[in-house]
């Protein structure tokens, strides 16, 4: 199994290939010459274990790393609201000299209004990425007209991850998993009991509810945007494949029956359903399984499984979405603070010992992280130190990226995101819509899209 896992492993370093297609200002150097920066921690009393354990690794191996760096550490919880928090701390002079939390599809809109730095220079005298030993997934986004202005962080893959030893319990042959929406919902009937609070899908219907959209209507047949060849989108979520997919997940709701009571859940509900045990299925991928939820229930990484997201009819490939986030940095940085910011965050994301460490802590409190590390050679070493994921586990993870398809990113993708969420909230909560008035409230979203931004969707 190990060979066949390792040759297997092509086809998920291939997928990077294909995807191709805070203080800020003049800071005084303090202390004999050290150079200061500021970064963002979230790590506080209330966190786990283990991010407590990385936190104080983190800080260790800094202050040995970098001893003429002072880094003043500011502990920001910035939850959900991370664009926001970052755009304030930003525009009053407080924000970090680099952060890892943005989305890679943030980037053209973030380029385009200022908010990330230009490392161009950083990254082209950059050994690493000489050596070609960075992914170069989101390469044609962060690298726009020879300029860079981020760097990866990390890469995944997110499909439909299964409880399947709770399937089998509720009388579901897991052999064969859900290859279309009907198969879909048959099981979500066959296994779905409201009464002792198990669901046969976790649907994410809260505010982020466009980010696993996509994945459905892909699942159709469609896509949220296609490019004009010009810079500009034709927004084509109001066509057949997107109402269709709206509307499955209305019959999801209210024909199968199979979906959780309130399927406005947070985020952190969805997924602490899907680690209890109470969540059968949910768009998503293994790092959304939170160890101490599984420890208190009595489930492992072992009674979980990865499939494609079923889709309209067999005829369609089954997709699974492929995103990650990036490392920017402070655009009113000098360029002294900024060499220092990219000293710093590249050994936290790229160096080899530093990684190892943090997987070995991480696999130490059974915390497994299948996401694919910025370092492209370092994939395999970091999945063998997942050692709850036994080899067919992790094949099928390999196997989930076959069909992956990048998250659009056209300028002004998370405007549309929060501007469809609320459509897509009433065809979900409206039982009985029919597919005229689904989709018309699609049509309405796309009119008030153009009209706000015209230089990025032109019908």
């Amino acid at each position: 199994m190990k060979k066949g896992f390792l040759k297997a492993m092509a086809a998920l370093l291939a997928l990077s290939t294909m995807l191709s297609v805070a203080s800020c200002g003049k800071k005084d150097d303090v202390d004999d010459g050290m150079i200061e920066i500021t970064m963002w921690s979230e790590t506080n009393e209330d966190s786990s274990d283990v991010e407590k354990e990385l936190e104080a690794w983190m800080d260790e191996a800094l202050a040995a790393k970098f001893p003429n760096i002072k880094i003043n550490k500011v502990i920001k919880s910035t939850g959900l609201d991370y664009r926001q928090e970052y755009d304030k701390a930003l525009m009053a002079g407080k924000a970090p000299d680099f952060f890892a939390r943005f989305s890679y599809t943030d980037l053209p809109t973030r380029i385009e209004n200022g908010t990330v730095a230009d490392i161009t220079n950083l990254v082209k005298d950059w050994d690493l990425k000489k050596e070609d030993k960075v992914i170069t997934v989101f390469d044609e986004i962060i690298n726009t007209n020879d300029k860079w202005y981020a760097v990866p962080r990390s890469a995944y893959v997110k499909s439909i991850i299964a409880n399947t030893t709770a399937l089998k319990a509720a009388g579901y042959d897991t052999s064969v998993m859900p290859r279309t929406w009907d198969d879909f919902k048959a099981m979500g009937k066959t296994v779905t009991d409201k009464q002792n609070a198990k669901f046969g899908h976790i649907l994410m219907g809260m505010d982020w509810c466009a980010w696993p959209f996509s994945s459905w209507v892909w699942s159709a047949g469609g896509d949220m945007v296609t490019a004009n060849g010009d810079g500009t989108y034709k927004l084509t979520f109001t066509e057949d494949p997107a109402v269709d997919a709206a509307m499955f997940w209305n019959e999801m709701i209210w024909d199968a029956k199979m979906t959780q009571t309130n399927v406005l859940s947070a985020i952190d509900e969805n997924t602490t359903m899907l680690a209890n045990g109470s969540g059968l299925s949910m768009w998503g991928s293994f790092t959304d399984l939170r160890p101490e939820i599984l420890a208190q229930n009595g489930l492992s990484l072992a009674d979980y499984d990865m499939f494609a997201i079923p889709t309209k009819d067999a005829s369609i490939a089954a997709p699974a979405l492929a995103g990650g986030e990036v490392i920017t940095f402070n655009p009113k940085a000098d360029e002294e603070t900024l060499k220092a910011a990219f000293e710093v965050a590249t050994y936290l994301y790229y160096d080899e010992e530093y990684l190892a460490k943090e997987w070995e802590i991480r696999a130490k409190h059974d915390v497994s992280n299948v996401d694919m590390p910025a370092r492209s050679d370092l994939y395999i070493m970091k999945l063998d130190t997942c050692e709850d994921l036994d080899d067919d586990a992790k094949q099928r993870i390999v196997d989930s990226t076959v069909n992956a398809i990048p998250e659009p990113c056209p300028p002004h993708w998370s405007d549309l995101k929060t501007l469809i969420a609320e459509p897509l909230q009433k065809i979900m909560l409206t039982e009985g819509i029919s597919r005229d008035e689904a989709k018309k409230l699609l049509n309405d979203c796309a009119e008030e899209l153009y009209k706000l931004y015209p230089e990025a969707f032109r019908k």
